[in-house]
């Protein structure tokens, strides 16, 4: 009986702990004309993307950016966590 008790407890404290964790919101940048900023490679993304970033007419989503790969090559991204 005694199992079954700390395994519920244990249960719900995993549930409970995951209730509290807090999801980042990503948003794929675009250009002026709505497409997605692109690069062949994550060297060039990472070099360039700092230069878009940095760009006071650039829009952007959320405070911060990382580059991910995408369809045939690594896209700019925002997000709101780090």
């Amino acid at each position: 009986m005694k199992k079954a008790i700390v395994a519920a407890a244990l249960a719900f404290a995993g549930l409970m702990g995951a209730a509290g964790t807090a999801n980042a919101t990503d948003y794929l940048e675009t250009d002026a004309n709505g497409q997605p900023w692109f690069w062949a490679t994550e060297a060039e993304c990472q070099s360039d993307a700092p230069i878009v970033w940095n760009d006071p007419t650039f829009d952007r989503a959320f405070p911060y950016w990382y580059c991910g790969p995408g369809d045939g090559g690594w896209y700019l991204f925002s997000s709101d966590s780090h």
